[in-house]
């Protein structure tokens, strides 16, 4: 198993490497759709794994025409598209429950699980296209990816060491404290490397207080993650990457801290 994991993983990163390092923002903007496609069947097969009710294909489709709207808003500069965009999301699916056949005692509940779906993995998704087409995206991006999974690989190595006291018992048994304060240790470390080679717009104190930051916001990535699947008595996502799950099992932490690192870039770094 630990085998595969570093295999996919490889083979993952080669693969997130070209789309960042060749790619432009179009070709970029249809990796992110495709895995946020990808994540809402995740979230949504998470939910009626617990037997809730729930707007499968129009929140899937939905949630892909959101990944259009930051596309085109950041491409054009056009921020009333989201706006937008998100009311058509809130109406249509309104719409959509009142042609449905589901019974009435189903309709809020599903009304609420489709909407949340594409807020938690649509909206966090975006994010990466909006950190894409600012100034220095490539390197942005190449920084997301570099602190959220040296924190991953801190974790889990400083955890299967030395892991004594548990973080979330509850909701993800072999997480502990340890883990955790070394996972932020390797996000520091990586950050500062980061400043020094290809970041430099970044201050020691930028680098410091940003990767701390997104250190924990992916920790917590993490937890929320583990904690829909414990909810739901899955133990994984999805099976799409061998040895890690399915995408949602190996973005939730990138998901949560893509938008601090976009909000501190666009007003710290860039303004």
């Amino acid at each position: 198993m630990h085998r595969t994991r570093v295999i996919t993983s490889i083979v993952g990163l080669v693969v997130l490497l070209s789309l960042i390092g060749w790619g432009n923002p179009l070709i970029f903007w249809v990796a992110i759709s495709s895995a946020t496609v990808i994540g809402l069947i995740e979230f949504y097969k998470i939910i009626q794994a617990r037997e809730l009710p729930v707007y499968f294909y129009p929140g899937v489709f939905l949630g892909w025409l959101f990944s259009l709207a930051a596309l085109v808003s950041s491409l054009f500069t056009v921020s009333s598209l989201t706006d937008f965009t998100l009311t058509l999301i809130v109406v249509a699916i309104f719409l959509y429950a009142l042609l449905s056949r589901q019974t009435l005692s189903e309709c809020i509940p599903a009304l609420a699980l489709t909407v949340f779906g594409i807020f938690y993995v649509a909206w966090l998704f975006n994010h990466l296209t909006f950190l894409r087409v600012l100034p220095h995206g490539k390197r942005f991006v190449f920084y997301l990816l570099l602190i959220v999974w040296s924190g991953d690989t801190g974790a889990y190595y400083t955890g299967s060491f030395f892991g004594k006291h548990k973080l979330a018992p509850l909701i993800s048994p072999k997480k502990t404290i340890e883990g955790a304060l070394g996972g932020t240790a390797a996000s520091l470390i990586a950050s500062i490397i980061a400043k020094l080679t290809f970041l430099p717009l970044l201050s020691y104190a930028h680098a410091l207080i940003l990767a701390l930051l997104m250190a924990i916001m992916a920790q917590l990535g993490d937890l929320c993650e583990s904690m829909l699947k414990r909810a739901a008595n899955v133990k994984d996502s999805g099976t799409l990457l061998p040895g890690h799950g399915g995408i949602l099992d190996r973005v939730d932490g990138v998901m949560f801290a893509a938008p601090v690192l976009y909000y501190y870039a666009v007003l710290f770094l860039l303004a």
